[in-house]
């Protein structure tokens, strides 16, 4: 199941306690980046599958995201 990219960045928002959706959306790119540099194979493409497609681009192309 794929997040919507509101339910997402909601969720992000709650978890990390950040003010905005921006604080939210720029901590997950972050996150996600980094994520993306050290998964590999199944495993990344697993999670990209869940999230929204701006963020799963992120996990799946991380030098990209800089």
């Amino acid at each position: 199941m794929t997040l919507r990219w509101e339910a997402f960045l909601d969720r992000v928002q709650e978890r990390g306690e950040y003010e905005t959706h921006g604080e939210a959306e720029r901590a997950a790119r972050v996150v996600l980046a980094l994520l993306g540099a050290h998964l590999v194979g199944g495993e990344r493409a697993e999670l990209a599958a869940r999230l929204p497609e701006t963020m799963a681009l992120i996990l799946l192309n991380p030098l990209q995201a800089v």
